[in-house]
């Protein structure tokens, strides 16, 4: 027998009358859960819906609920949303009906989910309906596009109506402030400390990372070092079957059969976004890529080094932007090696419409960045955010909100089989220990 430990003071809210004006007209009742984005795109719902790209429906746990729909109210902006899934935890908890009704915690009082009362109050030993053990109470998953037009940077609480229910609102189970901490699973064994690494010529104590791949150690080495990639970001891990270690800038990857060389970071795939911490980055533009001159043609070597002098320039609407003598400046030992770094220009430099001080132009694998109040121009640190991207933390708003649907976002998980939260959209990939600095 499951014994109910709710603090005195949920008990009395709960059975005290509500006072004047608060849920005193019986309707479509709103409560405050705590929201979670499910992900899972490509996978099918319990409504039979396959997940697509930025769709919009959420998940409760209860197929009773299948078919209804809902308004979910966030930070002032609210949108409605079918139910199509099953979730985030329990399958058969109606925590808006009572009794037995509600399904299988007919003990529970209405309006208290089972995941709340187990991370709350220990109620099921701290467990759902299949004996996990709740670390996180998610009590309502939202698609990839529910997520990102209601703009939530990460799991918060959201005010929810049920369309379908015929009652007055209850008390919130917390405060909006509250934050939720996810408790450690004890069922899960506690990750063995990082390996130590070594306090070498390899070693960067400003980031409190070393290259430990021989391969990306001599490529590093070959070009440019701190000056192009930025001081590494990461220990060496496995990512999509290639050793991979990132830096602030760059991404080095060593292929097997093909060495170590750079990861294309604005590649579609990695990093596709042009609005970042609130700058306006150029995108590519078809019509400099219709100019550039075609790989494999026999003047390309030459021809590809006179497009990027006319298409980089020095100067720029009266600054000195340097994107030429940036490019042909990052590595001494021939033009070619710098394309190798940067690519073509595949846009006219812009100047930020947020920000007159600074000009960007883009290259296909890099964006060159000039501020006019220190004068400096440098690559962006996009490998940076990169890893940003794939720990699903530390991100500017506008960044966090635009790579939700990523299949990098949110990937690192500690403890986890080979610290990959969602393995399925990652084959090949071992992200143990990538991320955890000496």
């Amino acid at each position: 027998m499951r014994l109910l430990r709710l603090p005195l003071l949920l008990l009395l809210i709960i059975a005290a009358p509500l006072p004047p004006g608060i849920g005193a007209t019986a309707s479509a009742p709103t409560v405050r859960l705590w929201a979670t984005r499910e992900g899972l795109v490509g996978r099918t719902t319990a409504a039979g819906h396959v997940i697509g790209q930025n769709d919009h429906f959420v998940a409760l746990p209860s197929r009773s609920a299948i078919g209804k729909s809902v308004v979910i109210t966030y930070n002032g902006k609210s949108l409605t949303a079918p139910v199509l899934d099953v979730g985030p935890w329990n399958r058969e908890d109606a925590w808006w009906e009572s009794g037995s009704a509600r399904g299988r915690f007919p003990d529970l009082p209405r309006w208290v989910p089972e995941v709340w009362a187990a991370y709350e109050n220990g109620y099921n030993g701290g467990r759902d309906a299949t004996n996990r053990f709740v670390t996180f109470p998610s009590m309502i998953d939202l698609s990839d596009g529910v997520y990102a037009d209601l703009g939530l940077p990460h799991a918060d609480w959201v005010d929810v109506t049920l369309s379908w229910v015929d009652a007055p609102s209850p008390p919130p189970l917390a405060p909006a402030d509250r934050k939720i901490l996810k408790k450690p699973d004890p069922d899960v064994p506690t990750p063995a400390q990082a390996p130590a690494l070594a306090h070498d010529e390899r070693y960067f104590a400003q980031t409190g990372y070393r290259i430990d791949n021989d391969n990306i150690w001599s490529y590093f080495r070959a070009r440019g070092q701190v000056a192009v990639f930025g001081y590494p970001v990461s220990r060496t891990f496995l990512l999509l079957g290639c050793q991979v270690q990132v830096f602030q800038r760059q991404i080095a990857q060593d292929c097997a059969g093909r060495g170590a060389g750079l990861m294309n970071v604005l590649d579609p795939d990695v990093f596709p976004y042009d609005h970042v911490n609130g700058s306006a980055l150029p995108p590519p533009d078809p019509a400099v890529k219709a100019e550039t001159p075609v790989v494999g043609s026999a003047t390309y070597g030459a021809a590809i080094i006179d497009f990027v002098h006319a298409t980089a320039p020095d100067s720029f609407e009266g600054d000195a932007v340097s994107f030429g003598k940036t490019f042909f400046g990052t590595i001494q030992d021939g033009p070619l090696s710098n394309l190798e770094v940067w690519g073509a220009p595949i846009s006219r430099p812009r100047r930020d419409p947020a920000n007159s001080k600074f000009v960007y132009q883009r290259f296909q694998r890099g964006i060159m960045h000039f501020d006019a109040t220190t004068g400096l121009t440098e690559g962006l640190l996009l490998a940076d955010y990169f890893k940003a991207i794939m720990r699903g933390r530390d991100l500017p708003p506008d960044l966090a909100g635009a790579a939700r649907t990523s299949r990098f976002f949110g990937q690192y998980c500690t403890g986890s089989q080979h610290w990959v939260c969602r393995p399925e959209e990652l084959p090949g990939t071992d992200l143990t220990f990538a991320f955890e600095a000496a």
